[in-house]
C-alpha cells in the first residue's frame, strides 16, 4: 500500500447496512496489479434507466473503530446502465495497467487487503447523507478477490446487500486491461452474464448528452 495520504477524518456512527439502490459498488481491485500494489480502483454501476447525479456523494472506509471519508465526488454523472470508474492512477500512468480511462482519478483511492469495509453515501454522512451501499464487513480477508493472481472483487448480486459474502465473487473474466496483462476483472464494464439482457456494458462515449436525475427523484419514482 502507499504511504499515508491526507484524508478527511471524523468519527461516524456505525451505519446500518443498506438494501442496494440503483447505484451499487460493482467491482473493486483491492490487491493492486503486477505493475504496482497501488494500482487500485473502484467501479460504480447505475442499474437504473435514468442518469444519476453523483455530485457530493462520499465513500468512506473503516480505520480501527472509525469510518473516515476517502473521497467526495464533485461534478459527476453516471449514465443509465453504465459504470463510473474511480482509480488511483490514470490509464497512461506507468504504474497503471488499465486500458480504460477512469472517470475520476484520485490519489485517495487506497483499499485495505484485510478488514475491508466501505460505505457509499449520497451526501456528507455527517450532514444527513443517506447510506446507499456497503462493501464487505470489516473482518478478516475480503469476501472475494485474490492478491496472488491479482483478481478483482466482483459484485454478482446487485439486489443483495454488499455486506453479505454471497454478493461477491473473485473475477474470472478479463477486459479493460493493457495488452499482455494477466490481471482478472472487467474495469469499466459489467460482464454480460450479470445483466438481465445479456449485453455487456461498455464505457459511455465522453460528451454523450444525458439528463442527470437526482437520487431523491429516483427514490421518489421507485418507491412511491
Amino acid at each position: 500500500m502507499r504511504p499515508f495520504i491526507a484524508f478527511i477524518f471524523f468519527t461516524l456512527a456505525a451505519p446500518v447496512a443498506a438494501q442496494p439502490g440503483p447505484v451499487v459498488i460493482s467491482e473493486l481491485m483491492w490487491s493492486g496489479s503486477t505493475a504496482s500494489t497501488a494500482d487500485e480502483w473502484i467501479e460504480l454501476y447505475n442499474a437504473s434507466n435514468a442518469a444519476i447525479d453523483l455530485a457530493g456523494w462520499a465513500l468512506t472506509y473503516r480505520s480501527g473503530d472509525e469510518d473516515k471519508v476517502m473521497f467526495v465526488l464533485d461534478a459527476a454523472v453516471i449514465p443509465a446502465g453504465q459504470t463510473f470508474l474511480i482509480a488511483n492512477y490514470a490509464a497512461d500512468h506507468k504504474n497503471s495497467l488499465l486500458a480504460v480511462e477512469p472517470q475520476r482519478v484520485d490519489a485517495a483511492v487506497s483499499l485495505p487487503n484485510t478488514k475491508l469495509l466501505l460505505h457509499l453515501y449520497d451526501g456528507d454522512p455527517q450532514a444527513g447523507g443517506q447510506l446507499i451501499d456497503v462493501v464487505d464487513d470489516g473482518r478478516g480477508a475480503p469476501f472475494a478477490g485474490d492478491s496472488a493472481s491479482k483478481s478483482a472483487m466482483v459484485r454478482i448480486a446487485f439486489d443483495q446487500p454488499g455486506d453479505q459474502p454471497e454478493s461477491w465473487a473473485t473475477a474470472t473474466e478479463q477486459s479493460g486491461w493493457d495488452a499482455g496483462a494477466s490481471e482478472l476483472g472487467t474495469p469499466g464494464s459489467i460482464p454480460a452474464y450479470l445483466l438481465p439482457d445479456g449485453s455487456e456494458t461498455t464505457e459511455p462515449v465522453m460528451g454523450t448528452n444525458v439528463l442527470p436525475m437526482s437520487w431523491a427523484l429516483v427514490k421518489q419514482h421507485l418507491y412511491r
